[in-house]
Order: structure tokens, then C-alpha cells, then sequence
């Protein structure tokens, strides 16, 4: 059994990146730049009035100007500002020539025909350049692109960018006891839950999701699904089957159709019998997780989303902070760091959700983050911090 950073240092180590493609933009939210992104503009392209009032000079406004012109966005003026005149400016248009702020329409005052006010402390100008210079780097490669990074991306003018390729992720799941959604139960089945959730969870992060089934408790079956998942996937989930019971073959398979298992215990909790396996030859992987639903949610969140983020070139980890805790926690073995359902609460606190083990979806479903406890702390009282990862 291997630490849990020591797990994440294998896996990393082990990505090999994807190929790049170009997309439109329209189609890049949440994909990971390939390449930096450099603005072929100065941004903003021109000067530009922040606010609606007078485009002036300082020195005239307690003199008074006369208006030359009204400058609405998207008009480029036809007067330059010279002593004594100003023209009427609306928020985001241009700058006229030798203007060198703006007077705002509230503090304005119109006496014989021309406009009066207080020199404004600030200029209200956004200067041509001020954001980014042409040639300026707008993003570099690995960037997980958000709608904020879109928008500035549109504002450069870049309509196409050059993004990993997402990756063809193989799903399955084992065990004799599992039925799919829709169908009728038995005594002792029941419904398969992880493949939907996994399923879920690698088409959120650029993976290209195929799920095969349930595999049954036989190494036959196994190996069939298993072996087709290979043939037509980069990396492959099996959930289930990873144990030390006398009907989990996963590992016994692996092994049979030519991959190297890096390990296969994690000191971690839920998820400890966590295993992962390469293939040197085809350059392939499998993430064999825990049967139960909460450890198969945590280990793919914790392990496998950011080694599918940095096969794309991306380096991605839970957003983390400390809250102080709503209660006490105790547990009563510190031997493996522990993760458990955390509500946040409106004054910001957190409070451990009731959980009764790995098994326990309707906890998770419920909980704003996890609660992570170092290897060694069996308590933590009220008003001392707990590390969360919050869910987003």
C-alpha cells in the first residue's frame, strides 16, 4: 500500500499528452489550450470614454466649452478637442484627438450655451493599450478555458484556437449483484449507479465516454469486456472487481492482456483498493476502481481527473480551503487520510454530513465538498479548521 501523493506522483508521471486539433470558439468551453494565445491588437484597439459626459481638455472645464459634436459608440469623431470645445461622448466611443479626459454628464452644468464643471480627479479614459499590447500573451497552453477566457479570446478577434484532443475513455463495471437502471431488481441485486456517475464525470473533463456493460464475476467475462474496451479506447474505468475477494479478477486480467500493474492499494479512505495499470506497448491505461459508489466518486475525482487534465496538457486540482467546523469529528482509526461529505453553511462554517461508509450516495449527493483528515488526526473540535475540496 502506497501513500496517496506517491499514487498521484505515478500517475501523473505516467501521462503521455493527446494530440491538438483546431475547434471554434463556440466549441471550446472547458477544453485546454494546446498552444499559447497571443492578441494580435492593442486591447482596448483605441482609446475609449468609461463614462457618458464631455470629451475635453482639464484645463477648459471651469473656463466653458463649446460642443462640437455628440460621439455615440462606434462612431469615429470628425473633431479634434481645441481650446475652448468639447464634444458629447457616450460610454465605450472613441476618444477624439487632443481630448485628455472626460467631464461625466452628472457633474456637467450647460450655462449660455456652453458646458461648465469640476475638474474630475480621474481622466475617465481607457487607453488604447491599457489591458493588453499587440503581441502580449492573452493565455498560455494548458489553460482550462472558462467562459471568462472565451470572451476574452472574442475580444481579441480570435475566432478558432488550437485545443487538445479529447480523450476516448472506456467504461465498465463488475459484479454479479448489478442490474441496470430501467430493469426489474431480484433479491440481493442492485442497480448499477458507478458507471453513469463515472461516465458523467469524464465527459465533464474532455473525455469521449463508451460504456460496455457489466462485466460478470468470471474472468471469461471480464476479459472480454475488458480486452474490447482496450481495442477502442486510450484509457479505461472498471469499477468493481478490485479487491482481494475470491470473485475479483480484475488485476489477474490486466495482467493477461500485457499491463503493468504501478499499484494497487492507496492509503486513503474511502478508495484504498485503488488500482492502476499501463501498457508500454499499446501506450494505454486502466484505473481500476473500488465497487462502491462513494469511493469510485472520490478516487476518480482525486486520481483520475487530473491524470485525464494532464494527459491534455492541463494541471488540475481540487480547489481547497480551511473552514472552521460546525461540531466536533472524531473517528476512531488515523491510519489512512479520510475523506467524508461537508456541508458548507451560510456563516461559513462546515458540518460533516451523517455517513454511514463508501456505499452511502444519498450523503454525497447532498454535500457541498469533501472533508479531507490528515493521516494521524483522530479528532477535530468545534472551531478548528477542517481542509474542504470543494466541488465545482
Amino acid at each position: 500500500m502506497i501513500d496517496f501523493n506517491e499514487a498521484l506522483k505515478i500517475v501523473l508521471d505516467s501521462a503521455v499528452p493527446t494530440g491538438s486539433e483546431e475547434i471554434a470558439l463556440t466549441d471550446a468551453c472547458n477544453r485546454v489550450l494546446a498552444l499559447d494565445v497571443f492578441t494580435p491588437e492593442d486591447i482596448p484597439s483605441f482609446s475609449k470614454s468609461a463614462m457618458d459626459g464631455y470629451a475635453c481638455r482639464k484645463e477648459d472645464i471651469s473656463k466653458g466649452m463649446k460642443v462640437l459634436e455628440v460621439i455615440p459608440a462606434g462612431y469615429r469623431p470628425k473633431h479634434r478637442i481645441t481650446p475652448g470645445t468639447c464634444s458629447k461622448i457616450m460610454t465605450g466611443a472613441m476618444v477624439p484627438k487632443g481630448a485628455d479626459t472626460i467631464l461625466i454628464v452628472e457633474n456637467a452644468t450647460t450655462r449660455d450655451g456652453l458646458i461648465y464643471g469640476p475638474p474630475p480627479s480621474l481622466s475617465n479614459i481607457m487607453v488604447q493599450g491599457e489591458d493588453l499590447k499587440k503581441g502580449d500573451r492573452v493565455l498560455e497552453k494548458g489553460t482550462i478555458l472558462r467562459p471568462q477566457h472565451l470572451a476574452l479570446l472574442a475580444s481579441c478577434g480570435i475566432d478558432r484556437i488550437t485545443v487538445s484532443q479529447c480523450i476516448p475513455v472506456g467504461i465498465i463495471s463488475t459484479g454479479n449483484e448489478l442490474t441496470e437502471p430501467g430493469k426489474a431488481t431480484e433479491p440481493g441485486k442492485i442497480y448499477n449507479s458507478n458507471s453513469w456517475q463515472l461516465m458523467s464525470m469524464v465527459n465533464r473533463i474532455n473525455g469521449i465516454s463508451t460504456y460496455y456493460g457489466i462485466a460478470a464475476d468470471t474472468p471469461e467475462d471480464t476479459h472480454r469486456l475488458l480486452s474490447r474496451a482496450i481495442q477502442e479506447n486510450r484509457v479505461i474505468i472498471i469499477s468493481g472487481g478490485v479487491s482481494k475477494g475470491d470473485f475479483d479478477y480484475v488485476p489477474v486480467v490486466m495482467r493477461q492482456l500485457g499491463f503493468d500493474i504501478l499499484f494497487d492499494r492507496v492509503r486513503i479512505k474511502p478508495g484504498k483498493p485503488t488500482t492502476f495499470a499501463v501498457s508500454p506497448e499499446s501506450g494505454k491505461y486502466i484505473f481500476g476502481l473500488p465497487g462502491n459508489p462513494v469511493s469510485s466518486f472520490v478516487q476518480c475525482l482525486l486520481i483520475v481527473r487530473p491524470f485525464l487534465s494532464a494527459m491534455q496538457g492541463a494541471r488540475w486540482e481540487p480547489l481547497s480551503t480551511n473552514l472552521p467546523l460546525k461540531g466536533d469529528f472524531q473517528r476512531k482509526n488515523s491510519s489512512r487520510m479520510t475523506h467524508i461529505p461537508v456541508q458548507i453553511n451560510p456563516d461559513g462554517t462546515v458540518s460533516p454530513l451523517p455517513y454511514n461508509g463508501s456505499a452511502h450516495q444519498a450523503s454525497l449527493a447532498k454535500a457541498h465538498a469533501l472533508g479531507r483528515i490528515p493521516v494521524g488526526v483522530d479528532r477535530i473540535k468545534e472551531g478548528e479548521t477542517m481542509e474542504i475540496l470543494l466541488f465545482y
